[in-house]
């Protein structure tokens, strides 16, 4: 198999596209891995239901006992509760960073300390979620497993 990668300026959204003659095992074999992170979940928004994809999820929250997901530009209220989420989609980039908050990894910006020892994180969108101490270590291994790095 060949792998071929090219930069595009100006595209709205990255994308990968498979080109094949016949699925063999080591194309099925990749496939198998991208798979999760292809996933979609369901929510409300103004009384309609819409099915989203997972990637497009920035973060998750509880507030009121009701859980909601968020985009970049959208709020919806969803019918998993945080476990669940992160159950289901630990292995795609989801990790809890307080009692009532996921977020996305893949949707960081960037990591910044605080004077209480808290963690903020910058989200592309350019929204800010703080980390409470507690769950630095679950984040900091899931960001290394991310990475590619395994935990010592």
């Amino acid at each position: 198999m060949r792998f071929v990668k090219t930069k595009e300026d100006n595209i709205e959204e990255n994308y990968l596209e498979l080109h094949y003659d016949e699925i063999d095992e080591e194309t099925a074999a990749v496939l198998e891995r991208l798979r999760p992170s292809l996933k979609y979940i369901e929510g409300t928004l103004d009384g309609k239901r819409l099915t989203l994809p997972l990637a497009d999820m920035y973060y998750f929250e509880t507030v009121d006992r009701k859980t909601f997901g968020y985009t970049k530009n959208s709020c919806v209220e969803v019918k998993e509760t945080l476990q669940g989420i992160i159950d289901e989609y630990e292995n795609v980039g989801f990790v809890r960073i307080s009692k009532s908050s996921i977020v996305n990894l893949y949707k960081i910006k960037k990591l910044q300390g605080d004077m209480n020892m808290r963690t903020l994180i910058h989200l592309k969108n350019d929204e800010c979620l703080v980390m409470n101490r507690g769950y630095r270590a679950e984040f900091y291994e899931a960001l290394g497993k991310l990475q590619g790095r395994k935990k010592t």
